[in-house]
């Protein structure tokens, strides 16, 4: 696969936080990887460009890079902030939102950008778990095959190592500030275990359905809908632009195939996701069922299932996980979470939160919450004082 963050213009992006820059026989989003599809976004914010961005996710496109950069986002509920002007993937489940350094600067921009007569997101920034109730996924589990993520033993066991769940722990935990914390929250098990000693309450490792349940006839669900989406709303939106010579996705694939040594990486000279766009045919009777089965497996034995199962507001796992597709599939609300830094190559290490939908503010609460509980985000070691 085509790493994540290259694009024509500028060529690769490079994370700021990475030692060594992207290896060349890494994966698509492996470790030295910035990720993407909205790389370019986040690496600005954290590396001192901008102080906030905005960019697009139809599957992971912010909460995967925002992860590698130790930033907060938050993928509002399908249809809250206006689509116009967004290049489009897919109407059932593209959505702009920021990329930002700290939970009050998220509030500001989701304010400023949706659309809603209520009252400010900021009101939701509580500081605490006390009402907050929360179930986690087992990063065992829940994490990118090595075609994603090349496995590095030193950095998997970093993310998902064991840690100590029992009683004399729970105390020590308890007497401990934040500032010893600092040097224990090296990995997702150690940080779940700092919530559920805050939240109101705590269900660990939740059998969240996995994505492969997405298929139907042999099929992903989402693979259907998103490709018949992208191969009508894009050819629609470049045949309204006012001036340009690429009017379809097939005038895409063709200027890309006689301009390949401009447009396509050497490493990866192909086109398959617009290939596989193109080339797909079926009725609408089909697409109404993909769609249809995605919602119900995403909401009605996903997410919702979870949430009412388990009384819980919100999920948390890996940002680096196909929990990002419980969200698409779903059209839910999806927040990434900064937690830790690699000590194999420094790169950041994210979570991610699901809750129900239009729960962005109960997201903001959770996001404050956690802000107030570890410690700060730190920028990259070119960027410290």
């Amino acid at each position: 696969m085509m790493p994540s963050g290259w694009s024509a213009v500028g060529g690769q992006t490079q994370s700021a936080y990475v030692r060594g820059g992207l290896l060349s026989d890494d994966s698509k989003d492996g470790h030295s990887s910035p990720s993407g599809s909205s790389t370019g976004s986040a690496v600005a914010v954290t590396a001192g460009y901008a102080p906030v961005s905005i960019g697009a996710e139809t599957d992971g496109s912010l909460i995967c890079p925002a992860g590698r950069t130790a930033l907060y986002t938050m993928k509002p509920t399908i249809g809250l902030v206006p689509r116009k002007g967004i290049v489009p993937v897919s109407s059932n489940f593209d959505s702009a939102r920021p990329m930002t350094k700290s939970v009050y600067d998220l509030s500001v921009v989701l304010d400023a950008i949706t659309d809603r007569d209520s009252h400010s997101y900021i009101t939701y920034m509580t500081g605490s778990w006390e009402d907050i109730s929360v179930a986690v996924l087992d990063p065992a589990e829940w994490r990118f095959p090595e075609t994603f993520v090349k496995d590095v033993p030193e950095a998997t066991e970093q993310i998902v190592g064991d840690t100590i769940h029992y009683p004399c722990f729970h105390i020590l935990l308890r007497v401990l500030t934040n500032q010893v914390l600092l040097f224990k929250l090296r990995d997702i098990n150690a940080a779940y275990d700092i919530i559920s000693l805050k939240a109101k309450h705590f269900a660990r490792n939740v059998p969240l359905i996995p994505v492969d349940k997405f298929e139907l006839d042999g099929v992903n669900s989402e693979a259907v809908v998103t490709n018949v989406d992208l191969k009508r709303e894009l050819n629609a939106y470049l045949e309204n632009l006012a001036e340009s010579r690429v009017r379809s996705l097939q005038d895409i694939l063709d200027f890309n195939k006689s301009h390949a040594d401009q447009e396509l990486p050497p490493y990866h000279p192909r086109q398959d996701l617009f290939q596989e766009a193109q080339d797909l045919h079926v009725s609408p009777e089909t697409y109404a069922k993909h769609l249809k089965h995605l919602r119900h497996v995403a909401r009605d034995e996903g997410v919702d299932y979870i949430l009412k199962t388990y009384q819980v507001d919100a999920i948390i796992g890996p940002a680096d996980s196909f929990i990002t597709s419980m969200a698409t599939g779903s059209g839910y609300p999806i927040a990434g979470i900064p937690l830790s830094y690699l000590d194999y190559n420094g790169r950041p290490l994210g979570l991610a939160a699901i809750a129900g939908k239009n729960e962005e503010g109960l997201l903001i609460k959770l996001l404050s919450a956690w802000e107030a509980t570890f410690p700060a985000r730190r920028p990259p070691p070119a960027l410290r004082g």
